[in-house]
């Protein structure tokens, strides 16, 4: 199968259900990817992934096989073609919400201590629930006859294998907690990805962070998914913060883009509102790196950058700026040449123009108004300095913008 037809599908899959899936090349080598290594951390974890083996080699073609097993979690198992080849798995996912009752039924089937639930604890939490098994055929199906169009309506069988008799083998976690450890190391290190590429600027390189670090919660503290989901976000909130604090960004920067995701947070009244905005504030911070970083120029430029950008909208000379930090003009002119690339006057008009195309877009303000908003008070030049930067008029360039919109 095409790899890239893996990966669109695969993310389908994980972005609209919340659901892995798993393509596997016979003899299946690295089958124990299929239920996220959980066997592995067991005992006797090569015996029940050979029941698996050994339940692959019966299944029917043109059937999907949806299996529960002795933790009550759900898989999908498929062949795509006849010749028996290839195999496709779906989940792990639970039918309904994992409760008290759950655990407690799950301790005495399987005679599993405080210990053992704690260790399980870090996989079951984060796994999706889907209460209906149609949602996911039905999209399987569509996925089907994307892979195969040819291919003969499948037929769906099921398998409830959670009677621990059946096998005989009890699912407890190994003793050494080694896959445990394994799971929680690489939970933190690829926190610390993500950080190091949200303090680098790395949009591209944090998003695909995120979506690991995000694959393998832990135990909600809290007993409202809503409020656990909140809370981490302003952890989260906090953590990014921090992590970009070290490219000189004002303070001002941080603590706006800070407290507005506050209260995004606070207001948003759903779970899927939330996942939005974690990709959001990813973005928004990784963008807030590239545009204010003022860690590469010396302490001089860096105050001129400031001043700059917070008295946008006053008259700003060079002289003023000269005396300000206690320098001569040319000193700061060469020096502002060389770390920045351009001159004060151009990097001035450079931000004020940008500033202008965002209200031109953003506000109904008039032209004039926002001329004066950015620093320009001269109309005329105003719209002199915005055809050179831009090269068309204010005014054109907002209908434009409105003709885009609509």
């Amino acid at each position: 199968m095409i790899s890239r037809t893996l990966d669109f599908i695969t993310k389908l899959l994980k972005d609209t259900l919340k659901l892995d899936m798993h393509y596997f090349l016979e003899p299946y080598n690295d089958l124990p990817a299929f239920d996220l290594y959980l066997r592995d951390s067991l005992e006797r974890s090569h015996d029940l992934y050979d029941d698996v083996r050994g339940f692959i080699k019966e299944m029917d073609h043109y059937t999907f096989h949806i299996v529960t097993d002795s933790y009550m979690l759900n898989y999908i198992f498929f062949y795509p073609y006849e010749d028996k080849n290839e195999l496709i798995t779906i989940g792990p996912y639970f039918n309904k919400t994992v409760d008290d009752k759950y655990w407690h039924d799950l301790t005495e089937q399987h005679n599993l201590t405080i210990s053992n639930v704690q260790h399980l604890k870090s996989f079951i939490y984060g796994i999706p629930v889907i209460n209906t098994n149609l949602q996911i055929i039905s999209t399987i199906g569509n996925i089907v006859n994307y892979i195969n169009p040819d291919a003969t309506p499948f037929s769906v069988q099921y398998h409830d294998l959670s009677n621990v008799s059946k096998s005989g083998i009890l699912y407890q976690p190994k003793t050494d907690f080694d896959a445990y450890s394994r799971k929680v190391e690489l939970r933190y290190r690829t926190e610390k990805e993500l950080l190091q590429h949200i303090s680098a600027g790395d949009r591209k390189a944090a998003l695909e962070s995120a979506r690991k670090f995000i694959s393998a919660p832990f135990e909600p503290r809290l007993t409202s998914t809503l409020r656990e989901q909140k809370s981490l976000l302003i952890t989260a909130n906090t953590l990014f913060r921090k992590a970009i604090e070290p490219n000189e960004i004002h303070p001002i920067f941080l603590h706006e883009i800070s407290s507005k995701f506050v209260n995004y947070i606070e207001n948003a009244l759903s779970e899927t509102a939330l996942d939005q905005l974690y990709e959001k504030m990813i973005r928004e911070y990784c963008l807030l790196v590239k545009t204010k970083s003022t860690r590469q120029y010396s302490h001089c430029v860096r105050q001129t950058l400031y001043f700059i950008d917070f008295n946008l909208d006053a008259k700003i000379s060079l002289s003023d700026l000269a005396e300000k930090y206690n320098v001569s003009v040319p000193y700061l002119s060469n020096l502002f040449k060389k770390e920045v690339g351009t001159t004060i006057i151009k990097y001035i008009n450079k931000l004020r123009i940008e500033r202008a195309k965002n209200l031109l877009n953003t506000s109904s303000l008039s032209i004039q108004d926002i001329a004066i908003h950015v620093g320009i008070y001269d109309h005329n030049y105003f719209t002199k300095v915005f055809k050179k930067e831009v090269g068309v008029a204010p005014t054109d360039f907002r209908n434009n913008a409105y003709l885009e919109k609509i």
